[in-house]
């Protein structure tokens, strides 16, 4: 037997048998055999349903209960003729869902407890809804939803995301209600319908492969077949695209930089011993600077940009051309960049002292006399100058 998992844009079920609804969906039938600790899933993975629980003394083994009775305040009275009901907790899961918004629609009546006088009416079933994973009702009782009535249709709807192809509706009996009335095993959730449908125009159809289908696995061996080469031959003109649009990006860069001194990935890499935790100066909110080497024997330090600082190629470009126009005594010198890779890199001066936050809370800080204090405020305070009033391009700091 073979099974083909395909993604669809919704489904619909109702408890005991296939309707057609008023919009023309077709309600697949909820026939599941659960026990105390069960779950079904339907051939085609579309939709499953799961049970946790067993009622004492009961005699519906089924969990399914039925009445053929007319049902108020609805134009489809079949579709709640049927519901399954839980001892505890009641979970019905959509399966290989087009992500996106959806309208969850599900579908209540209430007529195990007449609307007479008698006391077979004082049974209350009370119970949570949750669909993924957030409590939408609490202590959600059919009958009182219905004002009070049997026999009367109540429908709840819920617009929820689904991210990860998969949609969760859970009916949890939290212990409140009445559980011996009309007959033992009668309280706990209960469900006669329900249904997911897209708040967006689907891209995939809702098509079914039959278990054991010659006819569908010829015609997914076909779509495959035509599908990869698809791919391959889309593959080979994006790569083709890709290369040639970094070779532009990368003469774009380089023109806004003026190039600079450019370092190629490979001889930082060396020169830091692969970016090496030994030869980690410091990190902050803009990334890592790491210690290195060059061939030539200087030692710099190379500014690795982070990828969360959300900073793309031409603003680091235009970072790269503003510092290599601004050149002060109290302001580190930058020796060059390299813009290849995720992580374009800055390499300036290596100031053997370390940072001056080290100097004065490190583990090793230094004991500074009040003098050289004095002498790093003015150093800090005429490059700050310089960056705001002196320079040609005004640099606004904003990380001191």
């Amino acid at each position: 037997h073979v099974f083909l998992i395909l993604q669809t844009s919704s489904f619909a079920v109702d408890s005991g048998k296939s309707i057609v609804g008023p919009d023309n969906s077709v309600y697949q039938p909820d026939r599941a055999s659960l026990g105390a600790a069960s779950l079904y899933v339907t051939g085609a993975p579309t939709w499953g349903v799961s049970n946790v629980g067993k009622f004492m003394d009961a005699n519906n083994g089924s969990y399914i209960i039925h009445s053929p009775g007319q049902f108020l305040n609805t134009l489809d009275p079949e579709l709640f003729q049927n519901a399954r009901m839980s001892p505890s907790s009641l979970r019905y899961f959509g399966i290989g869902l087009e992500n996106g918004n959806y309208t969850v629609t599900l579908l209540f009546a209430e007529f195990d407890f007449p609307d007479t006088q008698s006391w077979k009416s004082r049974g209350r079933r009370v119970f949570d809804i949750y669909v993924q994973g957030e409590r939408k009702e609490q202590n959600f009782d059919i009958r009182k939803a219905a004002g009070g009535k049997s026999f009367t249709a109540v429908r709840k709807q819920y617009t929820v995301p689904v991210t990860k192809n998969f949609l969760d509706i859970h009916l949890f009996w939290a212990g409140k209600g009445t559980c011996c009335i009309p007959t033992q095993g009668y309280y706990g959730p209960a469900i006669s319908a329900l249904s997911a449908t897209p708040n967006f125009t689907p891209t995939v159809r809702n098509a079914v492969v039959k278990k054991g289908s010659k006819t569908g696995v010829i015609a997914g061996a076909i779509v495959g077949v035509v599908v990869l080469g698809l791919l391959a031959f889309a593959g080979i003109f994006v790569w083709r695209q890709k290369k040639r649009k970094l070779a532009l990006e990368q003469e774009e860069l380089y023109s806004i930089v003026g190039r600079p001194n450019v370092l190629s990935y490979g001889e930082l890499r060396s020169a830091t011993e692969n970016f090496s935790s030994n030869n980690l100066l410091g990190q902050g909110g803009y990334g890592s600077v790491f210690k290195g080497k060059l061939t030539d024997g200087r030692f710099v330090a190379v500014k690795q940009l982070s990828e969360t600082s959300h900073q793309g190629k031409k603003e680091f470009a235009t970072e790269i051309e503003t510092i290599s126009r601004v050149q002060h005594r109290n302001l580190v010198k930058l020796h060059g960049c390299c813009l290849e890779g995720n992580k374009p890199l800055l390499v300036y001066e290596y100031l053997e002292n370390g940072s001056l936050d080290r100097a004065l809370f490190g583990k090793g800080k230094s004991n500074l006399d009040w003098s050289t204090r004095f002498e790093i405020c003015l150093g800090i305070a005429r490059g700050l100058a310089y960056l705001h009033e002196e320079s040609s391009i005004r640099v606004v700091h904003r990380d001191i």
